[in-house]
């Protein structure tokens, strides 16, 4: 269905040509009942890794509704994306008028507040007084899916932010997170399937290892300094290092539902501080050639990756309580102080340093023989 937009003007945003027009909110909610606007999900917030469902933050919909409602709302400017692959549409400056061909919009940003506007429109129906009439901001982007990808970090990095392992894994701003994401792609043991790409937390029914952002982080903090023109072959060195590491740690790979319970319950080797820690010794061995991955053998050790056992407490990476039953909890501190405690351990463990608690218990003992 070929449709015009008429009263637009041309505008400049992230070095292209963009288009700006004011929109009813009749308009809006015509459009997105006859489909010319579309949420897709791979290139928003993406879509919840358990439940297969669409990440939504349905108080936040409701919450700009009643604002719309109550004339109360502060909306700013609304983004559509026509992709060039697969839309047809065109710009008449003469005119000031948009064409849509064929084709629908995307939203790489303001997909809340899209809903919102139908919301309102639709309550009109119920009793409510919305103005149908009310007028919105939107600007028009023509760019591919791709750099809809950067589109949408850019406006969700700043005010109301999107979890940054989504942002992270749609666009690479820096080269730890460029590192990380060829990895997490690239690995047999890692992928989407067994790394959270949407969110920055793991349910206790997601059987991932860890969210993107806690890979990335690791990376963004010991591989920040890497030659931009060394992202693939430090990726793909890295690989061989997760290959080698999970044949020692099979948890760090693919594990069902049940069995990564398991390991969450009983052991620090899968936490995201253990992670970081791994992420930072693989830098040690990257750096030198001399430290062969058999070294990585040592970390078979299941004894020391045991939540209970006390060496993590008094390295301060693991904290105990006592609930009202007299139930003993433990649980992992994620502090920037532990992941170097972390991997210190992990260094002492395959032989590259000497364990800072061990000395500390030397200095220790001396000290009370004195």
């Amino acid at each position: 269905m070929k449709t015009t937009i008429e009263n637009v003007l041309v505008s400049h945003d992230y070095g292209r040509e963009v288009y700006d027009v004011i929109m009813t909110a009749r308009h809006i909610h015509r459009m997105s009942k006859h489909g010319l606007l579309v949420i897709d999900p791979e290139h928003q917030r993406g879509t919840n890794s358990v439940t297969g469902a669409e990440i939504v933050n349905q108080e936040k919909v409701n919450r700009w509704t009643q604002q719309l409602l109550d004339d109360r709302a502060v909306f700013g400017q609304l983004t559509w994306n026509f992709r060039p692959e697969e839309t047809t549409t065109d710009y008449d400056p003469e005119t000031g008028e948009f064409t849509i061909d064929d084709g629908a919009a995307t939203l790489p940003d303001s997909a809340h507040r899209h809903r919102a506007i139908v919301n309102a429109v639709d309550s009109i129906a119920r009793g409510s007084s919305f103005d149908i009439d009310t007028k919105f901001s939107v600007r028009i982007w023509r760019v591919s899916a791709e750099v809809e990808n950067d589109l949408f970090y850019g406006m969700n990095q700043e005010g109301d932010k999107a979890d940054a392992t989504r942002s992270k894994w749609l666009s690479q701003k820096n080269v730890g997170q460029k590192i990380a994401v060829q990895v997490v792609r690239t690995s047999p043991h890692l992928t989407d399937s067994n790394v959270e790409t949407v969110s920055n937390t793991l349910s206790a029914r997601n059987p991932r290892l860890a969210a993107f952002n806690t890979i990335s982080k690791g990376f963004e903090d010991a591989w920040e300094d890497i030659d931009p023109t060394e992202v693939d072959t430090a990726a793909e060195w890295f690989v061989a290092f997760w290959d080698k590491l999970v044949e020692v740690r099979p948890h760090l790979g693919k594990l069902t539902l049940p069995e990564r319970q398991k390991t969450r319950k009983e052991s620090i080797g899968a936490s995201a501080l253990a992670i970081h820690g791994y992420i930072r010794l693989a830098r040690q061995f990257y750096d030198d050639a001399d430290y062969g991955l058999e070294r990585l053998e040592a970390l078979g050790d299941d004894d020391f990756f045991r939540l209970d056992n006390p060496d993590w407490q008094v390295r301060g990476i693991v904290v105990t309580d006592t609930n009202q039953a007299g139930q003993v909890t433990r649980y992992v501190r994620n502090a920037i102080q532990t992941r170097r405690a972390m991997t210190d351990a992990l260094a002492a463990k395959v032989g590259l340093i000497t364990d800072p608690l061990a000395t500390a218990e030397g200095t220790e003992d001396a000290a009370t023989a004195a």
